[in-house]
């Protein structure tokens, strides 16, 4: 299973997929986040659009995470 598809069992939509970043977006009741990996500074945030604050990371949004990391290739 790539990337791409570890986010969407999380119910996470791909929003973009641009050379310098990718997003991903998820939207509940009440939340919207974004999960974004910023290509070219090799950073990840984790935001909620509700209140503008970045927060905590869950497990399996981690395992999807590194799997997006390792193939953007980061870990060489």
């Amino acid at each position: 299973m790539n990337a791409k598809e570890m986010f969407e069992k999380l119910g996470y939509k791909q929003t973009d997929n641009l050379p310098t970043y990718i997003e991903y977006l998820k939207q509940g009741n009440t939340k919207i986040t974004e999960i974004t990996f910023d290509i070219e500074e090799k950073r990840i945030i984790k935001q909620d659009f509700n209140t503008g604050f970045a927060y905590y990371i869950k497990y399996d949004e981690l395992q999807a995470i590194n799997k997006q990391v390792e193939e953007l290739g980061w870990y060489e």
